[in-house]
């Protein structure tokens, strides 16, 4: 089978090559950014670069549907925003690709955090008090509180703000549709990534991030497979009622003194638990072609817990960004926590991807600052927000017309 792994700069897209083609599969790999680890693995039958995934869409996808049918691939793997571009403009690959991805009303009620928050709570979940900032009244607020945009990811953009005077100082440019508050909750986050097709839950994984990247919280780099019933219930909550299919990937901070688990985030893309799931027994992408090529799939058994990854790469800029930051006390016990964990990234028989992420990890902790931060200088270029989809929609209708 050929297939066609799409943002190939994420270390999950290197475990879902390295995964597709030691099954036999021949695997191609494609980003916008020629700096991406998984365009240099050796088990690539070909590569190309497609034009920023959110700057023109539309140009994105055309460029994408060439090469599908230039190299006959069979099956599209969508890992990060690409696929909220892939199912905005599903009609366009039916007939040509298989491809799972969830229904673009799923991608955008769960990516906006504030309808995201306000859903979870009709369903009966937990979520942190939550109001967008054009409706935030200070008076009777109690600090600190999370100032954070509706449309991001990895942490972007999201500060903690510990007086009446700094959160004046640090909304008065903010537009106040496009950010919420929200309350503080200690930042102890439970994760999970799972396949879902039609509203049953295929497989899934829950794991706790032991660090993040950048250090002040973002993706995990560090992590270890745990057992939550909770936080699953709300998963399966989720998928039955919206009869979701495609990856789901959601955050929980977990109160640690009332026991509660808090659901934060919710995006509806592969993420860093693929390789941990695979380690701790569940197979997600083999799950993701049978069901692409609409085979049958039985429920996954559950994941053993214990089993964990770390990403060599961005440990290597987590370590620099603490040390450039000079937050020392952070360093302690940083490679006895590794123990006994998996390299996600680091593979002896396929080390170029490794040197190539390192070096954009290295990029990212020295200049990101200057690009708006380092998660966003990493992802420059693959991210899409879907209320831009709209407006770049409406702009084509109008030039036809």
């Amino acid at each position: 089978m050929r297939v066609l792994v799409t943002g190939a700069r994420m270390w999950y897209a290197i475990n879902t090559i390295r995964l597709l083609a030691r099954s036999g599969h021949e695997v191609f790999a494609a980003d916008s950014s020629r700096l991406s680890g998984g365009l240099y693995s050796r088990y690539l039958k070909g590569k190309f670069i497609y034009p920023s995934v959110g700057e023109n869409s539309s140009a994105f996808v055309e460029s994408v549907i060439e090469k599908i049918e230039e190299l006959k691939i069979d099956v599209l793997c969508p890992t990060f925003e690409e696929g909220f571009v892939f199912s905005k403009y599903i009609g366009r690959l039916e007939g040509r690709v298989n491809v799972l991805v969830p229904s673009y009303d799923h991608i955008t009620l769960l990516h906006d955090k504030y309808s995201m928050t306000t859903y979870a709570r009709s369903l009966g979940i937990s979520v942190p008090k939550t109001v967008l900032l054009k409706d935030f009244s200070l008076e009777g607020c109690e600090f600190p509180v999370i100032i954070k945009p509706r449309n991001q990811r990895s942490a972007e953009g999201i500060f903690k703000v510990n007086s009446k005077s700094e959160f004046e100082k640090r909304c008065r440019n903010l537009e106040e549709d496009k950010y919420l508050v929200q309350e503080w909750k200690e930042p102890y986050q439970i994760c999970t990534t799972g396949l879902a097709h039609n509203g049953r839950l295929i497989g899934n994984v829950i794991y706790h991030n032991i660090r993040e990247y950048p250090e002040s919280g973002g993706i995990g780099t560090c992590r270890v497979s745990i057992d939550c019933e909770k936080a699953l219930g709300e998963v399966k909550k989720i998928v039955s009622d919206l009869n979701y299919s495609g990856f789901i990937s959601m955050d929980f901070l977990h109160d640690r003194i009332n026991g509660e688990y808090y659901l934060v985030d919710v995006n509806p893309r592969m993420s860093p638990g693929l390789l941990i799931a695979y380690n701790s027994g569940v197979d997600m992408v083999k799950a993701y072609l049978e069901l692409a090529n609409g085979s049958e799939v039985s429920v996954a058994r559950s994941p053993k817990t214990g089993y964990g990854t770390f990403t060599t790469a961005m440990e290597i800029g987590w370590f620099f960004s603490t040390l450039f930051k000079g937050k020392f006390k952070n360093l302690k016990g940083f490679f006895k926590s590794r123990k006994n964990l998996k390299d996600d990234s680091w593979d002896i028989r396929d080390p170029i991807p490794f040197f190539v992420m390192l070096l954009s990890m290295l990029n990212t902790a020295v200049f990101g600052p200057l690009r708006g931060g380092q998660t966003k200088s990493f992802s420059l270029g693959a991210t899409c927000d879907t209320e831009s989809l709209g407006s770049e929609e409406e702009l084509i209708k109008k030039k036809a017309v």
